[in-house]
Parts: structure tokens; C-alpha cells; sequence
């Protein structure tokens, strides 16, 4: 709610994006122009850099470092088997250990690699490195069998994003194949 008279106070900076975003807008220039003045006034311009080819390159978590008691353990992400979530408390399941680490899981599915990493549960990713096989029956419950015997549950999205995705990929490699 705003009272005549009374400006509205922005913590980060003076002026508000939606009051730079008209400034640029209402200057009359070509959009790239205009995201380039945006960044200079920080407005992100990171969706426009994220669907221009070769702009931005994308960098993922290779290791993670990690406090357990008064050490900080470095684990390589490639040796996570799974990892396991509650709220915004993350366990990362090693070969030999379990460590906990403080992020959301919307959060750690951004920072891995899609490639070698699949939600397959609201709270669960594995690392398709470990994986042995999906057991997805037409009816019943889905499964993922991980190489130390560990058996996840696979939720109903997660199902349909495996039958699309994998399978997918698979035809598409084999198609591609010139043996």
C-alpha cells in the first residue's frame, strides 16, 4: 500500500528494476541495446545469455565441500551414490558414508549435471553413474536399483520423465551410430 506523498524505499539500491527497466524501454533502442544497458544496471540478463548458443557456459559441481564436526571434507561429485532430502537438509550418500549438507534440493538439481544426475523422487537423486537398473512395470510401483544394492522408489513423474527421457536418448544414439 503507498500514501500520496511517499516514496516507496528500496534496501538494495535506489531505484527499483522495474524503474530501470522503464528508463531503458522508454528510450527508444533495439533490444540488444537495451539488455546491455540492463546489465549495466543490473538487471540480469541471464535468460538472454542462457538461450544464446556459446554465451554462457555452463558449470557444474565437480566437488563439494562439507563440514562434519570441526573438519571439511571435499567429496568428488561423480562418488555420490544418491542423494536424499528433507526440506532443506540434504544427506549425500557416499560409498562408505553418509554426510549432511545444508541446500534444498531445487537448489542441488541446478548445480549437478543433468547428464549423470536424475530427480526421480521429490526427494531423491541418483547418480545415473551408480545405477544398475529402472524397474518400471506398467502397473504397481517403480524402482531404481543402485550398484550397492540400495532400491529407491521412483514417483509417477519421475516414471514418465524416465520413459521419456532415457528412452529417448537411447533411440537417438543408436540412430545415430554408423557401425
Amino acid at each position: 500500500m503507498t500514501f500520496p506523498g511517499l516514496k516507496p524505499s528500496y534496501s538494495n539500491l535506489e531505484e527499483s528494476r522495474w524503474d530501470r527497466s522503464k528508463h531503458v524501454s522508454s528510450n527508444n533502442i533495439s533490444r540488444p541495446e537495451a539488455i546491455e544497458a540492463g546489465s549495466a544496471h543490473r538487471i540480469d540478463s541471464f535468460r538472454e545469455s542462457a538461450k544464446a548458443p556459446n554465451t554462457l557456459h555452463a558449470k557444474y559441481l565437480e566437488r563439494m565441500a562439507l563440514r562434519v564436526e570441526d573438519k571439511i571434507v571435499l567429496v568428488c561429485v561423480r562418488d555420490i551414490l544418491w542423494i536424499q532430502s528433507h526440506r532443506n537438509l540434504l544427506w549425500l550418500h557416499v560409498q562408505a558414508a553418509r554426510y549432511e549438507h545444508r541446500m534444498t534440493i531445487k537448489d542441488i538439481c541446478t548445480r549437478l549435471d543433468p547428464d549423470h544426475f536424475l530427480r526421480v523422487h521429490r526427494n531423491a537423486i541418483v547418480n545415473l553413474d551408480h545405477v544398475i537398473e529402472f524397474d518400471l512395470p506398467r502397473c504397481g510401483n517403480a524402482f531404481v536399483h543402485l550398484r550397492n544394492g540400495k532400491t529407491l522408489p521412483i514417483s509417477r513423474t519421475g516414471r514418465l520423465v524416465l520413459r521419456r527421457s532415457l528412452l529417448s536418448q537411447s533411440y537417438a544414439s543408436a540412430g545415430t551410430d554408423d557401425s
